[in-house]
């Protein structure tokens, strides 16, 4: 029997808190190569333009530039990477807005234990991930 090799994403980490990028760090190393952990917008589009990771997995505030507006840069300039934005805003209005800027995930901080790395899986395999939102009406639009 063949053992079947799966690639594993490459994935570029950005937080503006340094105990939580570690903490995210050593959560993801031993299934995922992780190429980058950074701490602002302006690192972001530059590690990835070198590094051309799979994935970036975005806090939404960055200190220089939002998560948001890196992925509109990103967006705007072609850019192949996946965005996942990981972020303590759990209000629909902020997951709207990220999949409106082509995001493939949204997942809470609250729920980064749970939901992270099925997160990653999903959308490096083609799908779109979201932590639970709040119930609201607008909870079951379609992304």
């Amino acid at each position: 029997m063949m053992t079947e090799i799966v690639a594993s994403p490459a994935l570029l980490l950005a937080d503006d808190n340094p105990a939580l990028l570690t903490t995210l760090v050593e959560m993801l190393q031993t299934e995922y190569k992780v190429v980058a952990a950074l701490s602002n917008g302006a690192s972001v589009l530059d590690q990835i333009a070198m590094l051309g990771p799979d994935l970036a997995i975005l806090d939404v505030s960055l200190g220089d530039l939002t998560g948001f507006e890196v992925a509109k840069r990103l967006k705007d300039i072609g850019s192949p990477v996946k965005i996942i934005f990981l972020t303590v805003h759990e209000d629909i209005d902020f997951v709207s807005a990220a999949f409106d800027l082509g995001a493939f995930g949204y997942v809470f901080k609250s729920r980064v234990t749970e939901d992270l790395i099925r997160a990653i899986d999903t959308v490096f395999s083609g799908g779109r991930f979201a932590s639970n939102a709040p119930p609201t009406a607008s909870q079951t639009k379609r992304w």
